[in-house]
């Protein structure tokens, strides 16, 4: 036993031995980890895009397009994390991995129908699909937003890019166009609301070479296109081009009377106004604010109504009425209705405009005491539009207050309407005064007398005499009836007249020889006739 342990101890250790069988998988295991590699290698970048929402999209069929050419796939959809809004897993091909930089921009191309027109048509049936636009950066991204809507511009077309800031009604969208002077020279490319400024602001691209029509003094309006206006200056009606209506946008332009200024860089802001009076209103930065105590109705006075002096424009209405907090001890006093207006110097003639605002406060004051005064009156009776007239009266100084709050006051006294009521209130008196009595007594005697007149040709008319003159009248006109048919052709007295002038035909005939021999010779009656020499016969041939 113990020499079987000893032998066995001695034996050699067996040595392990591979089979040849194990080779073939291990050359199909080293086969398939190659063909993963090259699969990776070949299989592109991935990247992750947000949607709002998936509509039109298909895992596994959608496609990503870059100039219409197919550069990669949509592999999955899922909602998003917060679960507002929806995720695109996309495959892009090997080669795009150049494309896929931070500003490079998605949005899904399908139908729509806008502002700008139909467009998409061709998804109807080949389905929707994943447009992108490469950008231009550096960075590489592989999450991106993708749009709601296409991008307005294409990319690395000059221009400059420049944001406007509007708190009124324009009802703009993205893509609506800029105009100037009716060329197409811009569009929106972007909208947000600012809660804070409570305020739109448009993003806007302008094309080259009309980025030089904006300089620091540029103003941009809301264009429509029809634009109704009533105003004092009556009722004024603009229509554009079937365009100008469906499409809207924004017009701009340097208004006259103002210098164009420098030109502005890309990101520069710009105020929005409503309409194109609104912008020229916005030119004269320079104003007095002045209150106005009205005895007049002020119904049909309105914000943004002229103040003149003499015809010419020097001012603007501002609020109709204007309360504030340290009005109410003077309204309890006269009732009157307080207006706010603005005096606006950049108005005038520029030798006058070039003075200061307190130059201007001290010369109104001066002329506050030489009796210049502001009323209401009426600008075109078909509107019915009323304005602030700026005049001078025989007032002298004002009586009233100088200051109510922190406005001074323009002194003012009634007219227009008022001073109309006035007078008539005179006249109604001046006939209460009147004594119609004797006016009365005389306007009956009058009426007595031409009552008797009156029936005295009534009498008249009545008597025998008058009634028979119509037929002694008829009677005399019948005899010259027959006295003149007496003397028509076949009636003797017409024969006989006939005969009369014939025979007086022929005197006048026989008379005519010595009518002549007197028109030769007036002294032929006396001396008679020349005679006449005998005729010489001719010799014969």
């Amino acid at each position: 036993m113990s020499a079987d342990l000893e032998n066995a101890r001695r034996r050699p250790p067996r040595r392990l031995r591979i089979s040849p069988v194990w080779l073939i998988p291990l050359g199909a295991a080293l086969v398939g980890a190659w063909l993963v590699y090259q699969s990776l290698l070949s299989r592109g970048p991935e990247i992750v895009l947000q949607l709002e929402d998936a509509e039109g999209l298909e895992a596994g069929q959608t496609a990503v397009k870059v100039r219409n050419v197919p550069v990669g796939t949509v592999q999955a959809l899922r909602l998003s994390d917060d679960y507002a809004g929806a995720i695109a897993e996309v495959q892009m091909d090997p080669d795009t991995e150049p494309l896929l930089v931070a500003d490079s921009k998605f949005w899904v191309v399908k139908p729509r129908v806008g502002r700008r027109g139909v467009s998409g048509l061709d998804t109807i049936l080949s389905g929707a699909y994943i447009q992108m636009r490469p950008g231009d950066a550096s960075e590489p991204a592989r999450r991106f937003q993708v749009l709601a809507q296409p991008p307005v511009t294409q990319p690395g077309v000059p221009g400059i890019t420049i944001d406007l800031l509007s708190q009124g009604d324009n009802s703009l969208n993205v893509g609506d166009p800029v105009v100037y002077q009716g060329q197409t020279v811009g569009k929106i490319e972007a909208a947000s609301f600012e809660p804070a400024a409570m305020r739109m602001r448009y993003r806007v691209f302008i094309e080259s070479p009309y980025d030089e029509l904006i300089t620091e003094n540029t103003q941009f309006w809301g264009r429509s296109g029809i634009e109704f206006r009533v105003s004092s200056e009556g009722v004024r009606v603009r229509a554009g081009s079937l365009e100008a209506i469906l499409a809207g946008g924004v017009s701009f332009g340097v208004l006259e009377g103002i210098v164009p200024g420098e030109r502005v860089e890309s990101g520069a802001d710009f105020r929005l106004h409503v309409s194109r009076d609104a912008a020229q209103q916005d030119r004269f930065d320079e104003r007095i604010d002045y209150v106005v105590l009205f005895e007049e109705s002020v119904r049909d006075l309105y914000p943004g109504a002229s103040v003149e002096y003499r015809g010419m424009r020097v001012g603007t209405v501002a609020d109709v009425p204007f309360f504030s907090e340290d009005f109410e001890s003077t309204l309890n006093e006269d009732f009157r209705i307080p207006v706010r207006i603005t005096f606006e110097p950049q108005r005038l003639a520029p030798m006058w405009s070039e003075r200061t605002v307190a130059d201007w406060r001290r010369r109104l004051d001066d002329l506050f005491d030489r009796g210049l005064r502001a009323n209401i009156k009426l600008a075109n009776l078909l509107t019915g539009a009323m304005f602030v007239d700026l005049k001078f009266t025989d007032a002298g100084p004002s009586e009233g207050p100088e200051r109510i709050g922190d406005y001074p006051v323009f002194p003012s006294r009634s007219g227009g309407f008022v001073g109309i009521e006035q007078k008539v209130s005179r006249l109604v008196d001046k006939l209460n005064d009147l004594e119609i009595q004797p006016l009365v007594t005389d306007l009956r005697g009058t009426l007595d007398e031409t009552r008797g007149l009156m029936a005295n040709l009534n009498t008249l008319l009545e008597d025998d005499e008058t009634r028979r003159l119509p037929g002694q009248l008829r009677a005399a006109l019948e005899e010259m009836r027959r006295t003149l048919d007496a003397y028509q052709r076949g009636e003797p007295v017409y024969e006989s007249l006939e005969r009369s002038l014939q025979r007086l035909n022929r005197v006048l005939e026989d008379l005519q020889p010595l009518a002549e021999t007197l028109r030769e010779r007036p002294d032929a009656l006396i001396f008679g006739r020349d005679a006449e020499d005998d005729p010489t016969p001719r010799a014969a041939p």
